[in-house]
């Protein structure tokens, strides 16, 4: 089979691309010319730009969530050519698999990877742009929650990390944001989840098998931070991860769940977590003996907030310059005063412009307000500049494109990053 996929550099899309190919079909695709961190993993293919394109009626094509309202889905339906759109794609192409969801306001991507790493036999999805098709038992898929997306899948295992209001452009109310996940968990087989959430203790059912450091979990742990990393202690088990802070040892544990669930022993688990790399664009730390730049994919305020704490427990006796570029205005505005209390922790705090996308237009008026509120100063991408202090962390924050400026600044401050 010949598989089109409009919008390819989409991280869910470039990962589907990747599994596509390892299973023997031709994969082409078309995306905007704007560079975008999953095009490293596409130089092998064929993509396309919107004003260059060789389309064929005997393509089957797959639409990305980000294009469902673009001018060439139109054309595709009025040519009457094949076509899915991407949620609908990966059920029903994957159905046949054993089919593990991993969802939640924070840590899919890292956990989707730890599962990826653990379970033998597995395709799957990440949301960092990786993917593999090689595993013909299981299927992995990282689910997200943004327009009911995950409302297409019917897994057997569904693993929900937590629940923390997001997409307000999407879901206008808390009580909307948290009636999608009961609905998916409603679909699933079984459901593993975080049971200290305030939020999933609203949906949970008799089929949920719940954990956390709270005693009145079905499965509960404690975890101890070491020099390298920490000691998660589960049923009996001690698990070293190469990983520090609390919301990590959370991530740990519901992997470690579905792994059990799949058939995994503790020594085969213990023997493949200690190793544990994160996905990429997650704490991507580099440094020289005077100075170290770090960028973080975080753009909520509970994942901000989670980066000060594993960086305040690697770095103890440092400050932390924050630069943090906001991922769109809509939730800039709907948490703004999180943002201001997460943003707060830090010793200094730089604001670059909003990231937009497709999904979103700007608003300087309303960015104005907001950015007033906050009272940071606001810079531009380019005016970006390194100082070597004592004891400093250069730290950059956000899921648009400010790791495009923390790459060249590598390249310019740090000749030999460790």
């Amino acid at each position: 089979m010949i598989y089109y996929l409009v919008g390819i550099k989409g991280a869910g899309m470039s990962a589907l691309a990747l599994c596509l190919s390892q299973q023997g079909h031709i994969v082409k695709g078309v995306d905007s010319e704007t560079f975008f961190y999953t095009q490293k993993k596409l130089n092998d293919f064929c993509v396309e730009d919107f004003t260059h394109m060789n389309l064929k009626k005997s393509y089957f094509y797959i639409i990305g969530n980000a294009y469902v309202n673009h001018s060439l889905f139109k054309t595709i339906k009025r040519l009457k050519y094949k076509y899915m759109l991407y949620p609908q794609f990966i059920y029903n192409y994957f159905k046949d698999y054993s089919f593990i969801s991993v969802c939640g306001s924070h840590g899919k991507t890292t956990t989707t990877k730890m599962l990826s790493d653990l379970i033998d036999n597995a395709s799957y999805i990440i949301g960092d742009g990786s993917g593999n098709g090689h595993g013909s038992q299981y299927f992995i898929m990282e689910s997200c929650e943004y327009r009911d997306t995950f409302l297409n899948y019917y897994p057997k295992f569904c693993l929900i990390l937590n629940i923390d209001y997001d997409h307000p452009d999407y879901f206008k109310t808390k009580d909307d944001y948290i009636l999608s996940y009961k609905k998916f968990s409603e679909q699933s087989m079984v459901v593993v989840a975080n049971g200290d959430d305030e939020n999933i203790n609203k949906i949970k059912a008799d089929y949920f098998i719940t954990y956390g450091i709270n005693d009145d979990n079905d499965v509960k742990f404690s975890y101890q931070i070491k020099n390298n990393g920490m000691d998660v202690f589960i049923l009996g088990q001690s698990f070293f991860i190469p990983l520090f802070g609390k919301h990590y040892a959370y991530d740990f544990v519901g992997a470690y769940l579905i792994s059990k669930l799949c058939g995994l022993t503790d020594e085969d688990i213990l023997s493949k977590i200690k190793n544990f790399k994160l996905p990429s664009r997650r704490l991507t730390i580099k440094k020289s003996d005077d100075l170290i730049l770090i960028h973080d994919y975080a753009h909520h305020p509970t994942e901000i907030s989670s980066v000060y704490e594993t960086l305040k427990i690697m770095y103890p006796n440092y400050k932390i310059k924050c630069f943090f570029q906001p991922h769109t205005i809509s939730r800039s505005e709907a948490l703004a005063l999180e943002f201001k209390r997460a943003l707060g922790k830090f010793d200094d705090v730089f604001i670059i412009r909003t990231f937009t996308s497709v999904r979103e237009e700007a608003d300087l008026i309303k960015e104005a307000k907001i950015y007033k509120l906050w009272d940071y100063k606001v810079i531009n991408l380019e005016d970006i500049s390194i100082k070597k202090f004592t004891n400093t962390i250069y730290l950059f924050l956000g899921a648009g494109d400010i790791d495009l400026t923390f790459e060249k600044l590598v390249k310019m401050n740090i000749k030999k990053p460790n």
